[in-house]
């Protein structure tokens, strides 16, 4: 007995055949979560300000991260590798890739962190600080585009985050 193939659509099928360049994503993240993070800063976040941020920034904020994690697990001397399912790109090569300033990019990381997209952590080498990325796969999202961690608990975002802080000067 033959297996059959399932016709898939355009070049799909090439792409999956091939081993470079495919990576998976989760369409409900695109379909739910995304859409609502963003109708919540528009409608609910920044909805008495007259100028609002480009919120939608995050969707190409999270797949250029998507794009650049380490996924080899260990290192080439066989030891585990800590930057395993890291993106480490620098803030300038992320500036640079999305044309963004540099207080975007810590906002838009911020967003997807306290939505459970993203989980950030800072590394130091020596003195020199990195920020890497820890994008997921989100494999469980409910129906309303909220994810669900891996306890099974729903993420309910703080929204203090998409406002960035104000420093006041001292007047002397």
């Amino acid at each position: 007995m033959s297996e059959v193939v399932k016709p898939l659509p355009n070049d799909k099928r090439e792409l999956l055949d091939s081993s470079a360049g495919y990576e998976t994503y989760n369409r409900e993240l695109v379909r739910k979560v995304f859409p609502r993070i963003i109708n919540e800063a528009y409608d609910v976040v920044f909805a008495e300000s007259r100028r609002k941020p480009e919120i939608r920034d995050i969707v190409a904020f999270y797949f250029l991260l998507q794009s650049y994690i380490d996924g080899n697990h260990t290192r080439a001397d066989g030891t585990y590798n800590d930057r395993f399912g890291a993106c480490f790109l620098s803030y300038e090569a992320i500036m640079g890739a999305l044309r963004i300033e540099r207080n975007r990019v810590k906002l838009l990381a911020d967003i997807l962190d306290t939505n459970g997209i993203i989980r950030s952590a800072s590394h130091y080498e020596g003195t020199r600080r990195f920020k890497w990325y820890f994008p997921s796969y989100c494999p469980r999202i409910t129906d309303d585009g909220h994810i669900v961690d891996e306890d099974g608990i729903v993420i309910m975002p703080d929204h203090s985050v998409y406002k960035p802080r104000r420093t006041t000067a001292k007047v002397a």
